[in-house]
This record gives C-alpha cells, sequence and structure tokens, in this order.
C-alpha cells in the first residue's frame, strides 16, 4: 500500500509541471489504458462503451455548441 502512494504522490508531483495540453494528454493516456484492461473482461469493455455512447450524446449536442455562442 505505501508503494502505490509514492507512486500516487510521485504522479502528482510531474503533474504540476506540465502543461494543460500534455495534462489533457496523461488523462488520455489514463483513459486507453482503462480501456486495454477492460477488454480482458468483455462485460467492463461493453459497460464502458456504452458509458462513451452516453456521454457522447450530452457532449456533441450541437444546440449548446461553444462555438455558436
Amino acid at each position: 500500500m505505501g508503494n502505490a502512494i509514492n507512486s500516487r504522490q510521485a504522479i502528482l508531483e510531474h503533474l504540476d509541471d506540465l502543461s494543460p495540453e500534455l495534462i489533457q494528454e496523461v488523462i488520455d493516456f489514463i483513459e486507453f489504458l482503462k480501456i486495454k484492461r477492460a477488454e480482458k473482461n468483455n462485460t467492463e469493455y461493453h459497460n464502458l462503451l456504452l458509458q462513451q455512447e452516453s456521454l457522447n450524446r450530452i457532449w456533441d449536442r450541437e444546440s449548446e455548441d461553444i462555438y455558436d455562442l
């Protein structure tokens, strides 16, 4: 457990030095790793896809496009 806390702290310290764009890349990579791990368990993978589909319906609404404001 102590090793996990040390790893988490090290990651947080590295994140403090990154630009917002690089932080987004880290987030994307973490999501990729979650999906990759979930592929081993088809049920989890299916649930992630359903969640993504649901969220895409919210995020991809043309009526809420910030460029049209």
